[in-house]
């Protein structure tokens, strides 16, 4: 026990001696006179970031070891030292003055937890553009640019996070290569002034707001853009969670059984389920030795970094964008389902199934699938509307209307007629439901009512006390409870014919909507005639806090956009509120637009591939529909 406290008071004089005073500025020394980045330095050494070596000169044409950049992106970023007891690499013990900033970069999930760190090697050039586009938090996007952004010849042939990260240090705005040497030269050493240089450009960037900005034509007609605005200045806490659940009950029974064992748990209400989320760890490298643990004791665990108070911070905001032109030889179709059933289905699968060359998730869904709102395809109602929620409807001439809609639909047999109550859901005390072939093999209805089979316009049969009757695939099942139920047994019997008539009618009464051929509903409305409208009595919780977000557009031209912004992740991008979400619509230039699902549904999807990041720990989401921009025939 002394032998170990020994060692951690060694490390903590360390990490006191190797911190530069903050009040005694470096000034830079004869050698960087006259030097290309001699302002750089002289700038980062009188923030005490760069260190000068023994002989109080800074050689700037020197090669920079792995260790010296660790430390001064460390110092620059701002990361809290971390001096360890047990280290992370054998070659930097923790003794070592480059321990507490190496630790630090791997706590923080810069380096990867490896026998050896090597830190008196020479770095490559690669290899610190990749740290600094890690540590500014755009490992994501860096991805997402190696696919679309073409590159120097000397930067071909590199794996995809390496050419992503170079591209986004070339394309940022400010840049972050700003060196007055040609090309990337990506497998050479890093001398210590192109370090200099390539930190005051993160540095200022930071300060001064980083933007990252590529637009990437897709085909005639649709766009994709994205952009990232902003650094995170703090840093995250790291937690495991370790359950999501659809009651608070269960979340709080899996809480307290982790408090007895002395863990400290919060239980975080987020997108209709309780996650139980364990810590509140300052390193990554911690909490997922604590993630491996609970793993090994057979939980389903995830690491998450999160923010206690993110409505308070600047960004970072992170959005894709899709711009289609629906007179260009594009349709805006709904899809929902597997093409036999409701049920949830991931974006990107909807997306391939309808041939889409983009979609966004659609409107919120029951933990069945089933969605909450309006659906149109094709002239079929498949789920009816809330009166009191904003719907989006799509007409053939590529038009975009967005209005809170109520649906008239009736059953009318003889002289006898009877209000259908809903479309394609569970069945409420007294209601007449529809359920479509679209709906399911089965209504999935309890035995608690009667219904009626009705193909081809014609009752074919009445069942009653039995439930889950069969769908025929030319017709309809009519599901009365109560009150229903006893008109269907007094109106409706085999060989009858039957009639059932449904009309859209919309609040504004905008004879527009009797063109509209699909609809897909949301909420709230966001925009109209560029002025924020909101309201429909969503909750502070939804729309107050920042959330990701999924939204439709119209832009003064008659284009469209699918938005997403994402959230959720403090590196990545913390979301936004829904009135910041509406500025971020009306900034793109829209005038009229209606928020879409969110949260851990927020997914938009181009040429087959996810573009945003997804909150769920599990990855992509099934969502109960989306909404495919569909090429209409020769459409390339």
């Amino acid at each position: 026990m002394r032998v170990i406290m020994k060692q951690l008071i060694i490390a903590l004089l360390v990490a006191l001696l190797v911190v530069p005073p903050l009040a005694r500025a470096q000034t830079a020394p004869d050698d960087v006179a006259g030097h290309w980045a001699e302002q750089r330095i002289q700038f980062l050494l009188q923030r005490n970031i760069l260190t000068l070596l023994a002989d109080r000169t800074f050689r700037p044409d020197d090669e920079a070891t792995r260790g010296e950049f660790v430390r001064w992106l460390v110092v620059a970023r701002g990361f809290p030292l971390r001096p360890v007891r047990i280290p992370t690499f054998s070659d930097v013990p923790a003794f070592d003055p480059l321990s507490p900033y190496v630790e630090s970069a791997a706590a923080a999930g810069l380096i990867a937890p490896a026998p050896a760190f090597l830190p008196t090697a020479a770095i490559r050039r690669s290899d610190a553009i990749v740290l600094t586009v890690q540590a500014m938090g755009h490992a994501v996007e860096a991805i997402i640019m190696s696919q679309r952004v073409p590159l120097n010849e000397d930067a071909g042939g590199l794996p995809d996070h390496v050419r992503g990260s170079i591209a986004v240090a070339m394309l940022g705005d400010p840049p972050l290569l700003r060196e007055p040497t040609l090309g990337v030269r990506p497998n050479a050493s890093m001398t210590r002034a192109e370090a200099a240089s390539l930190l005051w450009a993160m540095v200022s960037a930071m300060e001064q707001g980083f933007i990252l900005r590529i637009t990437s034509p897709v085909a005639t007609g649709l766009d994709l853009v994205i952009e990232k605005r902003g650094v995170l200045r703090t840093q995250p806490v790291w937690r495991i969670q370790i359950g999501a659940f659809t009651t608070d009950d269960n979340a709080q029974r899996l809480a307290a059984s982790m408090r007895e064992r002395g863990w400290p748990v919060s239980v975080e209400p987020q997108d209709d389920f309780y996650k139980v989320q364990v810590g509140n760890f300052t390193s990554a490298i911690e909490a997922a030795l604590v993630k491996d643990q609970l793993a090994a004791e057979g939980y389903p665990v995830w690491l998450i970094a999160t923010i206690p108070d993110v409505e308070s911070l600047p960004g970072p905001f992170r959005t894709a964008v899709v711009v289609v032109d629906p007179r260009l030889g594009f349709r805006l179709v709904p899809a929902t389902g597997d093409g036999q059933r409701m049920q949830r289905q991931r974006t990107s699968d909807l997306a391939r199934r309808n041939g889409a060359a983009a979609a966004i998730n659609g409107g919120f869904f029951s933990s069945t699938g089933d969605p909450l709102g309006c659906l149109m395809i094709d002239g079929e109602i498949l789920s009816e509307p809330d009166p009191q929620r904003t719907c989006a409807g799509f007409g053939d001439n590529g038009t975009v209307l967005f209005d809170r809609i109520r649906l008239d639909a009736a059953v009318i047999s003889g002289t006898a007629s009877a209000r259908i109550d809903g479309v394609n859901r569970l069945r409420r005390t007294d209601e007449l439901i529809l359920f479509s072939p679209r709906f399911d093999l089965f209504a999935r209805t309890n035995q608690f009512g009667t219904e009626a089979i009705i193909a081809g316009g014609v009752v074919t049969a009445v069942r009653d006390l039995r439930g889950n009757t069969p769908i025929p695939r030319d017709g309809v099942v009519l599901s009365g409870h109560g009150r229903a139920r006893q008109w269907i047994l007094a109106n409706l019997q085999p060989g009858m014919a039957v009639t059932v008539a449904t009309a859209i009618v919309p609040a504004s009464g905008d004879p527009r909507w009797a063109q509209v051929r699909s609809m897909i509903g949301g909420g709230p409305r966001l925009l109209a005639a560029g002025q924020f409208a909101g309201g429909e009595n969503f909750s502070h919780t939804f729309s107050g806090r920042r959330h990701p977000r999924s939204a439709i557009g119209v832009l003064p031209d008659g284009r469209v956009v699918l938005v997403v912004v994402d959230g959720r992740q403090p590196y990545h991008g913390i979301g936004m509120t829904l009135i910041e979400f509406a500025m971020e619509l009306r900034r793109i230039g829209a005038i009229d637009a209606m928020n879409l699902d969110g949260g851990g549904s927020t997914t938009l999807v181009v040429g087959g591939q996810v573009v945003n990041l997804p909150a769920d720990e599990t990855g992509e989401r099934s969502v109960g529909d989306a909404l495919t921009v569909v090429p209409t025939s020769g459409t390339r």
